[in-house]
């Protein structure tokens, strides 16, 4: 037992230490990389909205709007945050509804709140202006070791490296690193070459490149490998496993939730409220609703909340719509019932309000009651 246990440690470290022994690009062969990439991107690159003037403020946005959200996507969000906020300080004096609004539909809400507190940060401290140096950048909220280094390199060209997907992939595609990047070993070596790599006076554009190109070119499953402008030097294309890195770690199945949502109408209005602070998706409206892990009863314990939290007596319908929406850790079965009331019996305040038909595209929603609400709308007109 034991020497079984020794036996497949030394094999784990065999196997880590493996991409370390391989040989480094000589100073010739890593100058044609750097050319050739540079070359490639100054032809081939998307003419993106932050690639025109490289201002910090944009790039920033860009960079917490493109995290686990594709290029085309992030697209329409971006530019209609940037006509409404077009500068640091307006984000700084934004109204937080705004702020949510503006966001609405990209996720991760937490974002968008270390957005303004950045932004109140850099007013306050810094005078309106991006401090430079990745040490300072790495202070503010919500601002991490790959952000910090996209916003040093691509907003003042600092020779810092990033490290998104993309660049992993090819960093490890180009090396054949045969682990996971997520071991601790093999994070520390692809974080060495991106900053081993970058040809001097030039990170803005050759870290652009090599994220360009995983996102265009070295793609996770059937790569264009042959467009490629760096193939001569991919070592996993010569072994003819390119689709096998980066090597997975099998995920686990996401929990399963269940939420039960009570669609009440009073005349042309719905009723919403506010989620609390330090929750998922804090500061959004939703209906009043519950959420278990099982749907059995759920319509029952809701009307008992209604009745708890809003003071109104409610009988709810059959199911009359069903949606389901995937979180990163969880995927949740959405259910809406719907009960009508004669008057306005809730006691309003600032997290309780009845939203006009008209008014609810003004309001931030979560996801999945957007898609319900557009849904609902839609069969009121018809």
């Amino acid at each position: 037992m034991i020497v079984t246990l020794i036996g497949s440690l030394l094999k784990s470290i065999n196997t880590v230490s493996e991409f370390f022994l391989k040989k480094e690009l000589d100073p010739k062969n890593l100058t044609d990389l750097q050319q050739s990439l540079l070359n490639w991107f100054a032809e081939y690159q998307r003419k993106l909205p932050w690639r025109v003037e490289y201002e910090p403020y944009e790039v920033w946005i860009s960079e917490i709007m493109l995290q686990q959200t594709q290029v085309k996507t992030m697209l329409p969000y971006y530019r209609r945050w940037m006509e409404a906020l077009p500068g640091i300080r307006e984000v700084a004096e934004a109204d937080e509804e705004l702020l949510l609004k503006l966001w609405e539909g990209l996720g991760y809400y937490r974002r968008v709140r270390n957005i303004r507190k950045t932004a109140e940060m850099i007013c306050n401290e810094y005078g309106g202006y991006f401090p430079e140096e990745v040490t300072k950048l790495l202070k503010l909220p919500g601002i991490g070791r790959y952000t910090a280094g996209a916003i040093a390199s691509i907003g003042f060209n600092q020779p810092a490296p990033v490290l998104d997907g993309n660049v992993t992939r090819v960093l490890c595609r180009l090396k054949k690193i045969l682990d996971p990047p997520q071991l601790s070993e093999v994070g520390k070596e692809l974080w060495r070459l991106a900053e081993a790599w970058i040809p001097k006076g030039k990170a803005r554009h050759f870290n652009q490149a090599l994220m360009e190109l995983g996102a265009t070119v070295c793609l996770p499953s059937s790569p264009s490998c042959l467009l490629c402008p760096i193939q001569h030097h991919c070592l996993a294309l010569d072994s003819e496993n390119v689709n096998q890195i980066p090597v997975k770690v099998p995920s686990k199945a996401p929990k399963q939730r269940y939420r039960a949502c009570a669609v009440i109408r009073f005349n042309q209005s719905l009723l919403f409220s506010k989620r609390p602070e330090n929750i998922l998706l804090e500061g959004l409206w939703e209906f009043p609703s519950i959420e278990g892990d099982s749907i059995k009863n759920l319509k029952e314990i809701l009307e008992k909340h209604v009745e708890q939290v809003y003071g109104i007596m409610i009988s709810l319908g059959n199911e009359f719509h069903q949606l389901d929406h995937r979180y990163t850790n969880f995927k949740t079965r959405v259910s809406f019932y719907q009960a009508e009331v004669d008057g306005l019996q809730v006691e309003m305040d600032e997290t309780i309000s009845w939203v006009k038909f008209s008014e609810t595209e003004k309001i931030a929603l979560p996801s999945p009651y957007r898609r319900f609400v557009d849904w609902y709308l839609k069969q009121i007109v018809e």
